[in-house]
């Protein structure tokens, strides 16, 4: 397992956040050590202690994947199981890997697409039902947010960015900090795919606040 920590201090000592926990996970390829790195920038341009643990099972493309994003005083990056305030998944399976280090009744946020991994390419038979999957989310949580984020990031113009379109879709309904921050965080993430990141990213924010306003 390959594992990296980061630790940005704060501006200031007065923030807007005072706890928060977030876990990320995906496949490999699609972007998830991405997200860590947009909110862990985002946060600090707001002053907010932020630590991150990038952990990763098979980091080739189609491996399971996953990180964890704490904003707060905290000691550790790692999240203790049943911390978790959210799940931000960028494949729908992948949520059961990381299950246990949600809080109940926290939030997950779900790319809805199915998108086999590396073993499940091998073996189909393999991967769970929608039904399935959703029975064991729902015995931790009734809070499952499913976004159709690979339609989004294709109509952004970057079938890539699914990753921006969940992070946005997330902040559009929790907006633990200002978007200002993090359009400045994508830019400075990635700057040469800035432009459709940035397009994918309000996608995602602009689908739930519709959402939410219906």
């Amino acid at each position: 397992m390959s594992v990296r920590r980061r630790q940005y201090e704060p501006v200031r000592k007065e923030y807007a956040v005072k706890r928060y926990d977030i876990v990320l996970s995906g496949l490999g390829g699609q972007g998830v050590m991405t997200i860590a790195k947009v909110l862990a920038t985002a946060a600090s341009r707001e002053g907010v202690e932020v630590k991150y643990f990038e952990g990763t099972g098979m980091t080739q493309r189609g491996g399971g994947v996953f990180s964890f994003v704490r904003f707060g005083e905290t000691y550790s990056p790692r999240i203790p199981p049943e911390k978790a305030e959210a799940i931000i998944s960028l494949e729908i399976s992948e949520i059961i890997s990381v299950l246990h280090y949600l809080k109940p009744r926290g939030e997950i946020w779900s790319n809805s697409e199915k998108i086999h991994g590396y073993y499940t390419k091998l073996h189909p038979e393999l991967y769970p039902s929608q039904e399935r999957l959703e029975e064991v989310v729902r015995s931790k949580t009734p809070y499952l947010h499913l976004v159709p984020a690979n339609d989004l990031a294709q109509a952004a113009g970057s079938a890539q960015a699914v990753n921006m379109v969940m992070m946005g879709a997330f902040l559009g309904a929790n907006p633990l900090f200002r978007t200002d921050s993090v359009t400045a965080a994508i830019e400075e993430t990635n700057p040469k795919f800035a432009s459709s990141n940035l397009e994918a990213f309000w996608k995602g924010y602009r689908f739930i606040r519709k959402e939410k306003a219906a």
